[in-house]
Parts: structure tokens; sequence; C-alpha cells
């Protein structure tokens, strides 16, 4: 049967009463008498709502005048896999602020609503394996030199070709060249000219000579590249040690570089300080330090004969030499306490050591026994770089600063002169035990926790410039902060809100905002105890326990305020061996029920947080002792299984989200390098330092070039 036009289907009812009205008179009548009766009475409601809004307005006049209204708030929390959401979801509380904090407190929640996240979709059929391709060609490089008067290059430069290498004779022939590079240098300035006489002043002085620009071709550190060379770009302007304009290129006056290298870099053990199969490091004897000015490797090790005593190695020398016999009748133990920590923008280094006759005391060395002595009495607590140099604490528990040259009450270092002095001492005057509590550096200043005339410690803040922030974080006591990350003069950290901890941030105008309200089931979150904080964007991402006793992880954007569980499966992040940010992404160890423990990744997404290598298959746990950034990537020691076999601890890269093993200490079936038994990673601007066992030499230290992974070198095997 047709339906009617929508239009007449809607006016369809009053149609068939208009109808039936006209076809019954009576009840026409009757309908005309209720309208009457209907007009009647709307009338009547009229007069009723004028003479009840008059009421209201007179009662109104005499009522007492109203209460501000409460501030309703709404707050969500996500839900764990359970009933009554299998699959997760979200509970949104909602309620009025009745004590006025800001904050929605589990007295004042009125109502609860959850939202279910659906089903997952199952997983597309998967494709067929594609063929095979065909053995990529080599490509070669050929360099040459341009003399000077060269008809493209007046003053010389260097020619690139590059091409694959069709005939596979290793050599890249006029044929096969597909793209040439020429870099000419740039020509010598011309003198300038007097200037011209002005109205009624004096002859202009001559301009002074303009630097060249030059290009140099230069053999590659054999420590890194046995068979390379790196093409230099500068200008010859005498920057730092450089002599300007002698037409040579020298070291400081490089701006930029290009790196070729047609062997596999270089990566081995590069020392055997206790001769044989002696270790040279032990517990509280393993302490390095890298220094970038002098391209120097420091190290606390054993000789066998002197005891543990500071070594210093040069790349591209055999090994490492004593620098000094700090305890001539025992053992020094440099660094046991503070470590090595780099002064004098990496000239040097302080660390703590024993003399047996002083006990322990601060000392310095740029590495050579001249440059090595002692500064003085120290506490031997952790110390952090701060205006050049390091902060550290006095016996008495003062704080001092130190760039190896001498120790300074910390008001004192060089940078501020005697106004912005006088400004610090005067905005701390009233505080006491600074940093004794906590104390955390970064490039906008130091925080710290202080004292005040209370007897309650709370964080205050001071400047490079000298301006003096505090903050009171719990008005009814103290506050200790841990997992410190800085933003500018602002600062998050964890501390704890009641009696859990919560996730903090201190505005640089004394502001405090509790960034988190985590409800653990009972205890405490833990916040932070396991891989600390770290920061991914506007993302602040960290371990907490709230649905059990595991650590899962979770993390909280400082822009809009909402805190999300990343991971249900991921336990324990970070306990074993540590984080390490690229800036984009943190590699981290966690825990899984079906993998054990491995390596697992995360971009601060749910969907980017993951496990991302097994390295060794099904339940078992990988032995994972560290792991560093470099570049885009990662370099990890731990075992694993390469084509189904076990190997020992050794080095892995970790690209994108591939991961390669690539250098083994001690090779072998069944062997394993004990890599990292002692000490840590240590990294510099091309190689990696670690301590490893490889058989025959005992603990000794190795290295691996990571210019492949940084992107420093082009590897071309011929």
């Amino acid at each position: 049967m047709p339906q009617p036009p929508a239009e007449e289907s809607e006016n369809l009812p009053f149609r068939e009463e208009q109808e039936r009205n006209e076809n019954n008179p009576q009840t026409v009548r009757t309908t005309k008498k209720s309208k009457l009766l209907t007009a009647v009475q709307v009338v009547g409601l009229v007069v009723a709502l004028v003479l009840a809004t008059y009421n209201n307005a007179l009662l109104e006049d005499l009522a007492e005048p109203e209460t501000e209204p409460q501030t309703l708030l709404v707050e969500s929390e996500p839900l764990a896999p359970f009933a009554p959401c299998t699959q997760g979801g979200v509970r949104f509380m909602t309620g009025l602020d009745s004590n006025e904090n800001g904050v929605l407190d589990s007295t004042e929640v009125q109502d609860t609503t959850e939202i279910c996240h659906g089903l997952r979709g199952l997983s597309g059929p998967q494709g067929q394996p594609g063929q095979s391709g065909a053995d990529a060609v080599a490509t070669l490089l050929d360099v040459q030199t341009l003399p000077l008067g060269n008809a493209t290059c007046p003053t010389g430069g260097t020619l690139i070709g590059s091409g694959m290498d069709l005939d596979l004779d290793g050599v890249l022939n006029q044929t096969e060249t597909t793209d040439t590079v020429t870099v000419c240098n740039g020509a010598v300035g011309q003198t300038g000219f007097d200037g011209v006489d002005g109205i009624d002043g004096n002859d202009g002085i001559n301009g002074s000579q303009g630097a060249s620009a030059l290009v140099d071709k230069v053999t590659a550190p054999p420590y890194i590249c046995s068979d390379g060379f790196l093409v230099r770009f500068g200008v010859d302007d005498g920057w730092g040690n450089g002599t300007a304009n002698n037409a040579v290129l020298e070291d400081d006056e490089v701006h930029e570089s290009l790196n070729f290298c047609f062997t596999p870099l270089r990566s081995e053990r590069f020392t055997d300080t206790y001769p044989g199969i002696g270790d040279s490091a032990s517990t509280g004897c393993d302490a390095a330090a890298w220094l970038d000015e002098t391209a120097r490797f420091l190290h606390a090790a054993t000789d066998g004969v002197h005891g543990c005593e500071l070594h210093s190695h040069v790349p591209g020398t055999n090994g490492s030499v004593m620098v000094a016999d700090l305890h001539p009748n025992g053992d020094a133990l440099p660094g046991r306490d503070l470590g090595l920590l780099s002064v004098q923008n990496g000239k040097a280094v302080v660390f703590d050591a024993d003399d047996g006759v002083n006990g322990r005391q601060l000392w310095v060395s740029d590495g050579t026994e001249t440059g090595t002595f002692a500064l003085g009495a120290v506490e031997l607590s952790p110390a952090t770089p701060w205006m050049d140099g390091q902060l550290l604490f006095a016996v008495n528990g003062s704080l001092l600063w130190t760039n190896g040259t001498q120790l300074l009450p910390w008001t004192q270092q060089p940078a501020w002169n005697a106004t912005v002095r006088a400004s610090v001492e005067s905005g701390i005057a009233s505080l006491n035990q600074l940093g004794a509590g906590w104390l955390h550096t970064g490039p906008a200043g130091v925080w710290m926790s202080a004292m005040d005339p209370g007897g309650e410690v709370e964080p205050i803040f001071v400047s490079n410039d000298g301006s003096v922030v505090s903050w009171d974080v719990n008005p009814l006591g103290s506050a200790a902060l841990t997992h410190l990350v800085d933003d500018d003069d602002d600062l998050y950290a964890v501390a704890v809100r009641g009696t859990v901890k919560q996730l903090l941030h201190l505005g640089s105008d004394g502001a405090v905002a509790w960034l988190t309200s985590l409800a653990p089931s009972s205890g405490d979150t833990h916040m932070g105890e396991g891989m600390g904080l770290h920061r991914i964007g506007d993302n602040l991402v960290y371990d907490a326990a709230v649905s059990s006793s595991n650590a899962h992880l979770w993390t909280t954007n400082i822009a809009n305020g909402i805190t999300v569980q990343l991971s249900t499966n991921l336990l324990a992040p970070g306990a074993q061996m540590g984080v390490a940010s690229t800036g984009e992404r943190l590699l981290f160890d966690c825990v899984t029920a079906t993998l054990g423990t491995e390596l697992c990744v995360t971009d601060a997404t749910p969907l980017g947080t993951r496990v991302l290598h097994d390295l060794t298959p099904g339940v078992l746990s990988s032995d994972l002792k560290g792991v560093v950034a470099v570049g885009e990537g990662w370099l990890v020691l731990s075992d694993g299984r390469i084509e189904g076999n076990d190997v020992g601890v050794m080095l892995w890269a970790v690209e994108g989200d591939a991961l390669r093993p690539v250098y083994n200490p001690w090779p072998g079936s069944g062997n394993s390098s004990a890599a990292l038994t002692y000490g840590s990673m240590v990294v510099s601007d091309s190689q990696v330092f670690f301590i490893a066992h490889d058989g025959s030499t005992g603990h000794e230290w190795h290295r691996w070039s990571h210019g492949e992974l940084s992107d420093d070198w082009i590897v071309i095997q011929r």
C-alpha cells in the first residue's frame, strides 16, 4: 500500500479528526464549548501565576541573603579489566566541593558512572610472504683533492663522486659514477680599504683580513675506524686553539664533517690493567668518566701492585696508565662514594679518594699527575652539577661548590657578583639545613629542601640570576619530594599528600598544584619507586600501584591534567635495569605473566606501550643489566638467544623497533662476559664503555663504537 508523503503523514491524525467533526455537527458544537471553557481556564491560570509571582517577590524581600553555591566537580579514573568492564573503561565521579579545596574528596562523591571499553576486534588474516629480493649492489665513493688553480675551484677543494659498483670490482669507475659533488675552498678575504673621511673626523682604519672557508680530508681516527677518512668543513678564523689565516684547518676551526669508514667500526677490550686473568675492577673500584675536552677516559683500577688507583686511557694508545699513586700503602678507591664528576667543561673530574693519611677527601684530576691533587674534606653524599661545577656538602652539612680549583661556600661561586650574592643570602637568611633532605639542579637553577623558622621542611628554588622562590606544600607539616623533573623554573615531583604519594607541580610563582588523586585499594601508590619520573612532550610517565601491590605504568598530561594507565599487562617497570630516554620514547625492563622480565618501550600512549623484544623466548626472564640512549636508539647489555642458541651478557643495539646483537666480549657457546658486574655504562661522543670478562684477561674495560647508531659515521664495506 503506498505511503502518504511525509508532510501528509505528519498531519494525518488532524485531518481525520477534522473529517469526523465535519460529519458530526454535535461534535462540532461540543468542541466549541470545550474551547470556551479552555479559554476561561487559561485566563484563570494566568491570573494565578501573576499573583504567585507577586507573592514570591514579597517573600524574597523578607528572606535572608542566599549563600554562595558550592562548586560541582567531576573527576575520572581508569578502570582495570574486571567486572563490570571486562575490557577496562573509565569511571566518572561527581559531587559538590564542600570544603572548597578544589579537589573532589572521597566523602564528597555523590554519583558515579562507569563507561566501558568495547571488545577488541579480531585480527585480520596474515598476508602471504613476499619473494626474496636480489642482493644489493654496493655503493662506493671516490674522493679526489682539487689543487689550487683548478678551473672549478681556483682555491682548491674536494670532488666527491658516488655510484653503484655494477661490475663488482670494488672500484668506482667513471662509467659507474652517477653523482658528483664539488666542495670548493673559500677564497681568502681581501684587505679592507681606508674608510671615507667624516665631516670633521679622522680617516678610517684599514679593515681586518677576512677568514677563509676551508675544506680538508684527514684520515679517520684509528681507534674508531681502521680504513676511512673525514671530510671536514670549517673557517680559518683561529677559533679555540687554532691559528687564524694560516691556510690550515685545525681541529677547533672545524664546524662540520662527513665521516666515512670502509670497514666495521672498531670495538674491543682496551685495558688489561691487572695483567692476565686478574680483575682490574672490583666493588668500590669501578668508577669512570669521559673527558670531552681532552678526549681521555679516566677510571679506577687495580694493577696488582699499587692497589686501586686512578688510571687514564687516551684512545689510540694501547691500554691505560696510572695517573698517580694516591695511597702508597693501600687502596685509594677513587670515586667509591661520589663517582668521577666532570668539571671545567670536561677538562677534569672531581672525586673522593683516600690517601692513607687524611682519610677520604675530595680530589681533582685532569688525567695527569701534576694536575691531580686534594681539595679538602667533604661529606660523602651524592653531588649534583651546577654553574660549571658541582654542588656537594661539607662535613658540617653546609652546601659547597667546586669547579676543581677550590672549595667554596655555594653562594660564593664566581658566576654571581656581589649584588646577586647579597640578594640570595638575604632571601635564604631565615632558612636552615639547605639541601639536607634533597637537592636537584637544572638549566634554570637549583631546587632544594630547607627548614623554615617554624621547623617545617619545604622546597625553595634559587635561580641562576639570584631570585628565590619558596613553597608551602604541606601547611600542617613538612614536605618530602622525590623523582624531580625540572621545566625552566617550574618543577614536577612525587610527594606525599595525606598518606599517599601523588604527582606535584610547583609553579614559578610559588603556586602548588596536585596533578593526581590516585586512590590505591590499600596502602600507598609507591609512585616512582621503580622507574622514577620521566617527561615525554607534555606527558609525565611513572610507575604506581593502585589496584594491587604490583606497580603499573601511568602517565599524566600536564596540559590537560588527564591521568591514564598505559598498560594492565606490564608490571614493575624499570625495577631491574632502569630507564633510558631518547626524548621521544622510554626503554626499560618490565615483567609480564607470559614472558617474564623483558625489554619494554613506551611513547606515553597506550598503543605505544608494549614489550619490545623477548630476548629469552618463553616465560624465562632475560638478565637485563644496563641501558643507555644513543641518538634516537639505545644500547642494552643483556643475555639472550641468537638463532636458537643462548648467549651470555652482550651488547645489543635497538633502532626503532628492531634489535640486533652488536658486540660480544666473550664469544662462544656457554660463555658469559658477566658485563656490568662492576661499574656502569659510560658514553662518549663516539663510543660506549663498560666492564666485562673475555675469558682470558678478567674484568676489564671494553668499548663499542656507536657511529652507525648515532648517525655520525657512514659505513661502506668494500
